[in-house]
């Protein structure tokens, strides 16, 4: 009997246990369940009586622990998931749990450590890697996140979640080939992955495959017209078939979908400034920072839009504060030493790369800085000394401006130790801009032979002679680029009297008018009548007046070389203008054009070779000759040797020409030089030195690379007595 009695009460437990589990498991799904209906209080109650009432789960601590991670109760989130592990150690989920809240809570070395315990647990559970992923990512080390990713595909090749993030990871290391593999994975696995075919369409971007790229990122719209990152990398490609139209469209529709998309802004931005509407670009530039304040690659690009608004130091703020978010970014710095270079604040320069000498991340920056810097200061040996350290496959992978920067200052080297072949091989590989895929040299010869053709029309030259005086004129320094027009620009406006307006396209903004608002082509000049010759006249002055520095100086002086293809414009509108032509040793001009490394457009195509550049050279003197004969024109000739060989007796005659007299203030242009700061030109380096008399005659050193370049050059040598 007492046998019977004992398994009587054993029975009765068993049947308790069994209605507790059974009345557990029926809470838990019901909490469940509430919690998958959105109705989160409700399901927080039931989680709550549960563990109120010691009935532990790891399902419970779970799943409380994630609504109060939803309600951003981080700290109670951390103790349930904590607690979690304590109790059912050997029940994963809570793990990454755990680690994306302290993630949120800034301690993610902590999360770290929680995230390897379960790979040690489990090699073969995938949460902790893809979480790793995430961590490493976050702080920027894409390496790190690569091997860990690579680990969770490996684990599973058919997640689709690690494939995307590994593609992603991989284009942003430089690795598009591998992240086309991996992304093309993913969509074998699921075709319509939105994610995966964006992604994918921005891969294939950067591998040049532009066509097969945008039919992706074209796929991806069809399957959800509302993606902002689709619309935004269909809107790169855009931009790189130079159809900035669409590519414009798609960024603000990316905008408007996504208020806070701070890298459609930028893109905007970016876009926007390579169609010269800064004021636009910097507005939209300034809204990705707002809306995400560590977003690096967008300070330098405001930074370098604020350049080309001449607004220097705030410029200069905006690399400091990208390099303050990664003290690694070597874009930030390569920018920072080009302003400081560009500026002549070699001293600065000098401070920030000495800060730098420890970095093992700046080795070949700080070599080919240096470089230029001993170049500067005319320690021709020391710079080709460390010119000659920097790593060839540094060069090779480096970005596309830093590359072509190195070849420049390379080429300047080789130069001065009189390595002119080498030197002339480093110019050629400086010419090889890809923004020049953009622009044809044609175009620009084109636009000279138009105003030519207004010479050879009656009704033209009629009312040329008979156009209008006006009590102010502007004076036009013309010529050719590089025959010393900055040198006389820098001089000039040391006058007081004086203002120059350096290479702003003013001319060209009166052009846009002449076709927009009245609808002739530049060769229809004879069309103006004397209303609209008096509005271009006014709306010149107007953003004339407003580009000077000195607005109530006597004399304004418009510098911009190529406009002496403009003169049948400019002298139809100020027919008592004084026009400053300067000219230099063709040759020397012709060399000088192919060494510097201008910004690209049509004109400046013609100077990548110097057999383009002599062409074009001709075609231009022979305009100038025809319209110094044919029109009307007040001018004085100033040439570039003159300047050196005797300052005070060329000047005078240029002052004397303006009607202005001579001040000594002229002479100290190099500190007018100096506290311009930007200057416009390749010539930022050289006008702060006294003049000098090395670049007369340098084409020499290259005569063999001339012998097909002396039919358009050697009529010119003797035309200005060379």
């Amino acid at each position: 009997m007492k046998g019977f009695g004992n398994n009587g009460k054993t029975n009765k437990k068993a049947i308790e246990k069994k209605t507790n589990s059974w009345q557990k498991d029926k809470l838990i799904s019901k909490a469940l369940s509430l919690h998958s209906k959105g109705k989160i209080k409700e399901a927080l109650e039931i989680y709550n009586f549960l563990i109120k009432n010691k009935i532990y789960d790891p399902i419970v601590f779970n799943n409380l622990g994630s609504i109060y991670s939803q309600l951003k109760q981080f700290d109670k989130a951390i103790l349930l998931f904590d607690e979690s592990i304590k109790k059912f150690p050997n029940s994963l989920e809570a793990y990454p749990n755990l680690a994306n809240v302290l993630v949120i809570k800034g301690k993610s070395d902590i999360a770290k450590k929680i995230l390897k315990r379960a790979i040690e647990l489990n090699p073969n559970y995938i949460r902790p890697y893809s979480n790793l992923a995430g961590i490493y990512i976050g702080e920027g080390n894409l390496k790190k996140a690569e091997l860990f990713l690579r680990k969770s595909a490996d684990i599973n090749s058919k997640d689709i979640n690690s494939l995307v993030n590994l593609g992603c990871v991989l284009k942003d290391l430089g690795k598009p080939k591998e992240a086309e593999k991996f992304l093309k994975n993913a969509l074998e696995i699921n075709p319509m992955s939105e994610i995966a075919i964006t992604n994918l369409g921005a891969v294939l971007n950067d591998l040049e495959k532009i066509d097969e790229g945008e039919q992706f990122l074209k796929k991806a719209l069809t399957i959800n017209p509302t993606s902002p990152m689709a619309l935004n990398n269909l809107g790169n490609i855009l931009t790189k078939k130079n159809n900035n139209k669409d590519a414009e469209l798609c960024y603000r529709k990316a905008i408007k979908l996504k208020s806070n998309f701070s890298l459609a802004y930028n893109n905007l931005g970016s876009l926007l400034s390579k169609q010269g509407d800064l004021i636009e670009a910097e507005k939209f530039t300034e809204k990705a920072i707002i809306y995400d304040p560590k977003f690096e690659l967008a300070y330098v690009n405001l930074g370098s839009i604020k350049i080309d608004l001449d607004k220097l130091s705030e410029a200069e703020e905006l690399f400091l504060s990208a390099i303050e978010i990664n003290k690694n970014y070597n874009y930030a710095f390569r920018n920072l030493f080009m302003l400081y270079e560009k500026t002549n604040n070699i001293t600065k320069l000098k401070n920030k790369i000495e800060s730098l000498n420890e970095n093992k991340n700046f080795v070949n920056e700080i070599l080919m800085f240096k470089a230029r810097i001993s170049f500067r200061e005319k320690d021709f040996v020391k710079a080709k000394n460390l010119i000659d350290q920097v790593n060839n496959e540094w060069i090779k992978n480096i970005d596309h401006a830093t590359n072509l920067l190195y070849w420049s200052f390379r080429a300047f080297i080789e130069e001065k130790v009189k390595n002119y072949d080498e030197a002339y091989k480093c110019f050629e590989k400086s010419q090889l801009n890809l923004k020049y895929e953009d622009f044809n040299p044609k175009i620009f010869q084109n636009y000279i032979h138009t105003y030519r053709k207004n010479l050879d029309n009656k009704n033209f030259m009629v009312k040329n002679n008979t156009s209008n005086k006006n009590n102010f004129s502007p004076v036009f320094l013309i010529g050719f680029p590089r025959s010393g027009t900055t040198l006389l620009d820098t001089i000039l406006r040391s006058h007081p009297e004086i203002d120059v307006i350096e290479e702003k396209p003013l001319i060209n903004s009166v052009e846009n008018v002449i076709k927009s608002r009245f609808k002739y082509s530049l060769d229809e000049l004879h069309k103006l009548n004397m209303n609209d010759l008096d509005f271009l006249r006014k709306y010149y002055l107007e953003i004339l007046r407003n580009s000077c520095d000195n607005k109530n100086t006597k004399i304004l002086i418009d510098k911009f070389p190529f406009q002496t293809v403009c003169l049948p414009l400019i002298n139809l509108l100020f027919p008592n203008s004084k026009i400053i032509f300067t000219h230099r040793n063709p040759y020397d001009t012709v060399l000088s054009c192919f060494q510097q490394s201008f910004e690209p457009n049509n004109a400046m195509s013609n100077f990548r070779s110097i057999d383009s550049a002599s062409e074009i050279y001709d075609l231009t003197m022979n305009m100038w000759i025809d319209y110094k004969t044919k029109l009307e024109i007040n001018f004085i000739t100033s040439k570039y040797e003159d300047l050196i060989d005797d300052f005070d007796t060329h000047i005078s005659r240029i002052l004397d020409f303006l009607n202005v007299k001579w001040d000594e203030k002229i002479k100290n242009y190099r500190d007018t030089a100096y506290r311009r700061k930007k200057i416009n030109t390749p010539s930022s380096s050289q006008v702060v030195q006294p003049l000098y008399k090395s670049s007369i005659d340098k084409w020499k050193n290259y005569e063999k690379y001339f012998k097909n370049s002396n039919q358009f050059l050697e009529k010119w040598l003797n035309y200005f007595n060379y």
